[in-house]
């Protein structure tokens, strides 16, 4: 044990505390010992407060206490009074600066080892996989969230209270608040669906989650412009999509009507022939009942289409000025189609000729049908009921969607909106099901470079079931929408029906109360005959390929700041044939709260992949990735001066003039550059 004289030497470096009344410790000089505040401290980096900050500091926490004395007889005395004293001022007061001290040490040992963090959201699992990592989080207060980064102009720290609680502990949120109030982030994480860009005084050294013009290829309109020539980017088992077709319903209102009449006679004749062919009644005499003229209309309309995909627009007239005349036989027409397809009307049994034109329509719509397949790569996914659904382009977690077969109600919705507002995809009539239930498929992928294009996807995708069975009887939400924040709506009914006691239907759980994973998908595809393994072969690998060619498509809006990185969430959807269609992207993917065990699983797992192979793989290249795997690395071709990659053009020098026979004179020079 040293003594006083000791601990007082000259040669020590000696700090001198603040006067304060009643203080036991005033004009007392103690010499500043590392073991008590657990690390090596660093002078210098944050400034101190004055609150908190000690300038004479004692060795121990006994030394501290009032019956500390000098006398070596009585210091066995003082440290049993000290232990007795657990409740005393003397002891708290030590503990308090411990703490603070620690605190301290730790938040400049981050700001040295440029391990502050920032996150604008709640996401604890990623704080707790940086936090693992000697990383220490800046807080921001309520005021400043939708700021710009580094911006100084409202800085207080209300948002996490005082840095002294009721019971006298230190605020760890509050202290930390303090510490780097002016010390910028060196990685931010934003979850802001409104995200457009970062302040310009964001430094090149920060690590960031956004990519800043991601929404141009993530919206809905976004993404569905960057397909539209997609084809010249398809690579066999590398990168092929296929995407429903959607339109732009403010801007392209004459093509998706268009669109809407030829799908509604083609789902007239697909109604038809499936009726004579699965032996059903097809003739009625009530007066709901349409002319079998309505199916040589649909007829005459599918050549007609059919022709122009053959021998285009040879007569190079615009189809899309359509006579008032002919509008109003397709208003008709339509009329007339919902009445059988959506209404389970039939046909009028009217006329004596009407089984001759009952079998020369069915074998003109058989023909047609079969040459519709064979060049429409979306017949299946058609169906017959013409079904579309209406999106906001920018809105996520189902908001704002609503489904209809109703050309009149599409456009009634979409005048009610600004421009651009909705886009509007065809809805896929044929999905898989599993016992009768929808689900679409979440799969996240990062990427980490854009130039070259670095692409990682989760190796465990999300399966997102609804929870009713699959009908057309209605389209509402919870049937038809497989987004996580609907479906949680229906299940937290389910629970308040039950502890109401009402039992029934309500009680019975649902393909999504099961909680089902990618292994029993696969299982459960097996025994519906589907061969070897049908979600690892097939389903997996083109949900690969189609986020690889959508982001190859994107890649020319994709920012190329050095030290930024995206999580994306992208939806899919099967159909029975197993073909899998990419339905949206998501940036900003909801990552909390879980709403289910295998979301909280999966949730965890994906945000401590990525923070994996954002933190460790640029360090050591054999690190482990977690559950991403490398998917897509873009090999880019040397450029050779004043050339295109690989691109020589080989010929004989040429003058910028060149000979023009004439007859009087042969060797007069015309300039071909000069003005004509």
């Amino acid at each position: 044990m040293k003594s006083r004289k000791d601990v007082s030497s000259p040669s020590k470096k000696l700090l001198i505390q603040q006067e304060r009344p009643l203080d036991p410790y005033d004009k007392l000089k103690y010499q500043i010992s590392d073991k008590l505040f657990r690390g090596e401290r660093l002078s210098g980096i944050l400034n101190n407060l004055e609150s908190l900050e000690c300038s004479v500091v004692p060795e121990t926490p006994i030394e501290s206490c009032s019956s500390w004395s000098t006398d070596a007889s009585r210091q066995d005395e003082a440290v049993a009074s000290t232990v007795i004293r657990s409740d005393g001022f003397c002891k708290e007061t030590c503990k308090r600066k411990e703490l603070y001290y620690t605190i301290k040490a730790k938040v400049e040992r981050a700001i040295q080892e440029h391990k502050v963090f920032l996150i604008r959201g709640d996401l604890p699992k990623l704080e707790e996989a940086l936090e693992k990592r000697g990383w220490v989080q800046k807080y921001e207060s309520v005021k400043m969230r939708m700021l710009p980064y580094q911006s100084t102009s409202v800085l207080e720290s209300q948002s996490f209270g005082s840095i002294d609680q009721n019971d006298r502990t230190l605020n760890e949120k509050a202290l930390i608040f303090s510490f780097l109030q002016y010390t910028p982030p060196d990685f931010i994480w934003d979850c802001r669906n409104d995200f457009v860009q970062w302040d310009t005084s964001l430094g090149n050294n920060v690590l960031l989650n956004r990519f800043e013009r991601s929404s141009v290829y993530t919206s809905k309109l976004g993404m569905a412009y960057i397909l539209q020539n997609s084809h010249w980017l398809h690579g066999d088992n590398v990168s092929t999509i296929k995407y429903p077709r959607s339109y732009n319903p403010s801007r392209e209102a004459k093509v998706f009507l268009g669109e809407f009449r030829r799908t509604a006679a083609i789902g007239l004749l697909k109604w038809f022939v499936s009726r004579i062919q699965n032996d059903q009644e097809i003739l009625d005499s009530r007066e709901e009942s349409i002319s079998i003229s309505q199916v040589e209309f649909a007829i005459e309309q599918c050549e007609e289409f059919l022709a122009e995909e053959k021998y285009g627009n040879i007569d190079g007239v615009d189809n899309s000025v359509i006579s008032e005349e002919k509008n109003e036989e397709w208003n008709l027409f339509l009329e007339d189609y919902s009445k059988v397809v959506h209404k389970g009307n039939r046909i009028a049994n009217s006329g004596d000729d009407i089984y001759m034109r009952l079998e020369k329509s069915y074998l003109s719509a058989n023909v047609i049908l079969k040459k519709l397949k064979e060049i429409d790569p979306e017949y299946e996914l058609s169906g017959m009921r013409n079904i579309w659904i209406l999106k906001p382009s920018d809105l996520c977690c189902g908001t704002g969607i609503s489904i209809s077969h109703s050309v009149k109600d599409i456009f009634r919705r979409v005048k009610a909106k600004p421009k651009d507002y909705f886009i509007v995809q065809k809805y896929i009539e044929s999905p898989l099901l599993v016992h009768g239930t929808k689900f679409d498929i979440r799969l996240w992928y990062l990427v980490t470079c854009t130039f070259p294009l670095i692409i990682w996807i989760f190796e465990e995708p999300l399966l997102r079931f609804s929870s009713k069975t699959f009908c057309f009887a209605t389209y509402h939400e919870a049937i038809h929408l497989c987004n996580t924040a609907i479906q949680q709506k229906y299940d937290y009914e389910k629970r308040r029906k039950r502890m109401r006691g009402n039992l029934g239907d309500e009680t019975t759980d649902s393909i999504r109360d099961q909680e089902w994973n990618c292994a029993r998908l696969n299982e459960y595809l097996k025994t519906q005959g589907y061969e070897g393994e049908p979600f690892y072969d097939l389903i997996y690998p083109k949900m690969s390929e189609a986020i690889v060619l959508l982001m190859l498509a994107a890649q020319d809006y994709l920012d190329r700041r050095a030290r930024s990185f995206e999580l994306y969430g992208a939806d899919f959807m099967v159909l029975e044939d197993l073909t899998v269609w990419l339905i949206e992207i998501n940036t900003n993917p909801r990552m909390n709260p879980p709403s289910s065990k295998i979301t909280q699983r999966l949730y965890s797992s994906v945000l401590e992949s990525l923070i994996k192979v954002i933190l460790d793989r640029p360090i050591n290249p054999d690190a482990d990735t977690g559950g991403f795997k490398l998917a897509f690395k873009q090999n880019i071709p040397e450029f050779y001066p004043n050339c295109g990659p690989d691109l020589f053009a080989l010929d004989k020098s040429k003058l910028l003039y060149e000979k023009l026979r004439k007859k009087n004179d042969e060797n007069d020079k015309v300039n071909i550059c000069a003005p004509q």
